[in-house]
């Protein structure tokens, strides 16, 4: 272990002070963005004690270990407050890791490249929108790298996450839930895509769809199985404007129709079982303007998934489960030291029906990646958790490796938790190498549009 150099609560202090402005200053050494100019590491911004666990920990806890319901009360700190609860209390397992410091390993490649390409470029506009100093709309890659204030940690992630940082995505992906004992009562397959209008790095025509340049995304979901819920779909065309909803449609397979789908849905669960709401789905899961009240109320490290969560060397991408009751409630995870981040917290305004008094996103200063959201109840009582596992996959001899894929590249989507503190209910998701129907994962295809993202192919998809 390393000595610190900064003095026994250095680090702490330096974060207190920040907070206290009101601001984020990523980087505690050097401007963080300034050091991952350089060659892509971060190391050379942050000291020791933020840069390993073993060190943050003083040697009680080192990469290798597991948390569990005798050591957690060590991070209790640095880890929120859903998942300490899950560890102490209902047998959840978290496996420790290094703290990856090569941010080309912890976002996509063309992301990274377009955020150092457009550094400076963007600003928030009167009307609270993103545009390039030209007025333009947004061109690529996180547009506030060096974000100073919650609004800009905000818009960032609205602009970037959707899509899952590529320009477009299609996920097969299982989703199974369970009890609050751990015990399946529904599994789904689906696959979900993202489609990127605006501020496009790889598919042509960049950085704008042609007609599209008032819109920011399309995303669709397309159901297999159950059987009785194959052809099933939806369609969300979101506008650029972040004061605007989505438009959005629904597909019955037995009715043949389509419909539009009010937005008091956006607090309503997506299907049967689901401890989860379609407002959940990102740190900004809604317009940014339909929320209010931004305000940065931490900073400094956390423990994420943000790496090592590639699960594609278990046969048929069976992640092992652990905690519950019957010991298979949750993904086995693996969480490394964060050195850096953002706690930003907001109020819904834009709402009649939101059962939430607040949300908390958690910001990685490295990326702008959100990995983690709480969401409150109107008592102020922790209500969804919900959790993001990412790794940089690298095909190995043996591995089941995704068809189409390229032998390496940063997943955005692996796994996911989605938990309902109230009622213990569980919704875990993730990408399988197949769903019923012979739909598999793909990123930066440039035949989604047309496979996926019209009304016409949700009606095509569903009979």
């Amino acid at each position: 272990m390393r000595v610190i150099r900064y003095g026994e609560g250095w680090t702490r202090r330096h974060f207190m002070g920040q907070l206290a402005k009101g601001m984020a200053a990523a980087g505690l050494l050097a401007p963080l963005f300034d050091v991952i100019g350089r060659n892509g590491d971060c190391a050379a911004a942050y000291p020791p004690e933020l840069l390993s666990i073993e060190a943050y920990t003083k040697g009680k806890l080192k990469a290798g270990d597991v948390l569990n319901a005798d050591n957690v009360d060590l991070v209790k700190d640095i880890l929120d407050e859903v998942a300490y609860w899950q560890v102490k209390y209902d047998k959840r397992t978290i496996d420790l890791i290094a703290t990856e410091t090569d941010v080309t390993k912890l976002c996509a490649a063309p992301y990274m490249e377009a955020t150092v390409r457009n550094r400076g470029v963007h600003v928030v506009g009167r009307d609270g929108n993103v545009w390039t100093k030209d007025g333009k709309p947004w061109i690529g890659g996180n547009p506030f790298p060096e974000a100073k204030t919650a609004q800009e940690l905000l818009l960032q992630n609205a602009l970037t996450s959707s899509t899952l940082y590529y320009d477009s995505v299609a996920y097969a992906s299982r989703e199974w839930e369970a009890d609050a004992d751990g015990d399946v009562n529904y599994s789904y397959d689906y696959i979900f895509v993202g489609y990127r209008t605006v501020g496009r790095t790889t598919l042509v025509p960049k950085p704008y769809l042609p007609g599209h340049e008032t819109d920011l995304r399309i995303n669709s979901l397309f159901m297999t199985a159950p059987q009785d819920m194959n052809g099933s779909a939806s369609l969300e065309i979101w506008a650029y404007d972040q004061h605007k909803l989505p438009t959005a449609h629904a597909y019955s397979p037995q009715t043949k129709r389509i419909r539009s789908v009010p937005d008091s849905s956006r607090f309503e669960t997506a299907m049967p079982g689901a401890a989860w709401f379609t407002s959940d789905s990102a740190g900004a899961g809604d317009p940014v303007y339909t929320w209010g009240d931004f305000k940065i109320i931490g900073q400094g490290p956390f423990l994420a998934a943000t790496h090592g969560n590639c699960h594609f060397g278990y046969p048929n991408w069976n992640v092992p489960l652990v905690g519950g009751k019957n010991g298979k409630k949750y993904f086995r995870t693996f969480m490394e030291l964060v050195p850096e981040g953002y706690v930003v917290e907001m109020k819904p305004v834009g709402y009649s029906n939101c059962p939430y008094s607040k949300k908390r996103s958690w910001f990685d200063a490295r990326t702008g990646i959100v990995p983690l959201i709480i969401t409150y109840d109107r008592e102020g009582k922790p209500f969804h958790q919900c959790e993001w596992f990412y790794d940089y996959a690298v095909k190995k001899p043996g591995m089941q490796w995704p068809t189409g894929m390229p032998d390496s590249f940063w997943a955005s989507y692996l796994n996911m938790h989605m938990y309902d503190m109230r009622s213990g209910r569980m919704s875990r998701m993730g990408i399988v190498p197949e769903i019923s129907g012979g739909l598999v994962s793909s990123i930066d295809n440039p035949r989604l549009y047309d496979q996926f993202c019209t009304l016409e192919a949700i009606r095509r998809q569903g009979r």
